[in-house]
């Protein structure tokens, strides 16, 4: 195949598209403004989760390295806490097994054996004139990808106001790696109360298994002061800075919001002083496809385009996802031999949108819907019934893993 990719950006979707591209014979240089080794040794990433499909797909290109080392999960444990001294919820087992490995192992393995294959890295920062030049008709590249992430680059997508209105309200994640936590290895755990949401997953590092504790919150505003937040930013939270006192104000933050987890987080310890973490997180909505004044264009590439909230546990998820589809259409329209129009590749991603994007926009809506009271009577009575029968608990974890299950549960007569 004479096909010439260009993919900027080495995150999730970029390395798996990457990959997938390579395998099917397609000439394929990865962009990235870090090497393998910056990504060892950078600062801790937000944590993802790897779920039975994801982990499929990655075990098809040969990327599930991490078999019999990482440790894996098969339930999901949900805790509603409406109020103090109160808690509803329910465990549910996965449709397969899932794992999650810190990012910074994660892509800088992809990044190694992506080169190791056969294909090019080239470990420099481009502009908007480069890509403006990688793009030109007739240029080096048939295709260019766009897979940044929140990068500055994607800016260059505009904002899609069509659809923004939907989007999740952004979230300040505080986030640690800790070890000798007294939590389960074999299930995820997921705490929700007002403030936001808190995920326990066990991890794969660099220096083996840990668990990850994520504090997901709302953002505080000034006029709350005193009240329960999950935001590590409020009151005086944006000047901690050492690592131990960070981990400090995660657990009186969990006992103000009555989450049990408080007491075993203060009795683990930091895994090292860079396995803390604290970003905010703002989801963005963009056009997929940017034309240049001379008629080339390039296409976004997952979270590029459209952010999947932290709180929802499938950023990864939706990465794969993306990839996946991505590969199939590039390489079926490289075998008509004709160009990659803007149409092209604005079809590419519609059939990703097809495919799984819009559940996942809805499995969104319906997260951040939950503490609004917008909920419908079908979605509350999904959740009461999960809580009392354990086989609707195991479908509601299974619609977790793969959103488009749950639109089925929920809204039959829409699909």
């Amino acid at each position: 195949m004479s096909l010439k990719c260009l993919i900027v950006g080495a995150g999730q979707s970029g390395l798996v598209l990457a990959h997938a591209l390579l395998s099917a014979g397609a000439e394929v240089t990865v962009s990235t403004g870090r090497s393998s080794q910056d990504l060892r040794n950078g600062r801790a990433q937000i944590t993802q989760l790897t779920l039975p499909h994801g982990l499929s797909v990655e075990t098809e290109h040969n990327l599930a390295m991490w078999s019999g080392v990482a440790p894996t999960f098969d339930r999901v444990a949900l805790s509603v806490i409406p109020e103090p001294a109160s808690q509803v919820g329910f465990t549910g087992t996965l449709p397969g097994v899932g794992l999650a490995v810190d990012p910074r192992v994660k892509l800088a393995d992809w990044l190694e054996f992506f080169e190791d294959r056969g294909g090019k890295v080239v470990v420099h920062g481009l502009t908007v004139t480069d890509l403006e030049y990688f793009t030109r008709p007739g240029a080096m590249y048939d295709v260019v990808l766009l897979a940044v992430g929140d990068g500055e680059l994607g800016q260059i997508l505009d904002d899609d106001r069509s659809r923004a209105d939907g989007a999740s309200r952004g979230r300040h994640v505080t986030q640690a790696y800790v070890t000798d936590l007294q939590a389960p290895e074999d299930q995820v755990l997921v705490y929700s109360c007002k403030a936001g949401e808190v995920y326990v997953v066990p991890t794969l590092t660099a220096q083996g298994p840990v668990h990850s504790v994520m504090l997901i919150g709302r953002p505080a505003t000034a006029d709350q002061s005193g009240v329960a937040t999950l935001d590590g930013t409020a009151v005086g939270g944006a000047s901690i800075h050492h690592p131990q006192a960070l981990l400090g104000r995660m657990c009186d933050m969990l006992r103000a919001n009555h989450i049990p987890l408080w007491e075993q987080l203060g009795q683990a310890a930091l895994l090292d002083p860079f396995s803390v973490l604290r970003k905010a997180v703002t989801p963005s909505v963009r056009h997929p496809v940017h034309t240049f004044d001379h008629g080339g264009s390039l296409l976004g590439v997952g979270d590029t385009v459209m952010t999947v909230p932290t709180q929802c546990g499938l950023g990864w998820e939706a990465s794969v996802r993306s990839a996946q589809v991505y590969a199939h259409r590039i390489l079926a329209h490289a075998q008509t031999g004709r160009a990659f129009t803007a149409k092209v590749l604005k079809d590419v991603f519609t059939a990703y949108m097809d495919h799984s994007g819009a559940a996942t926009d809805f499995f969104e809506q319906y997260v951040d819907n939950f503490w609004s009271g917008q909920l419908t009577a079908n979605e509350q009575d999904l959740f009461q019934r999960a809580c009392a029968d354990q086989a609707v608990a195991d479908q509601y974890v299974a619609g977790f893993a793969a959103p488009e299950q749950l639109v089925r549960m929920l809204h039959p007569t829409q699909t």
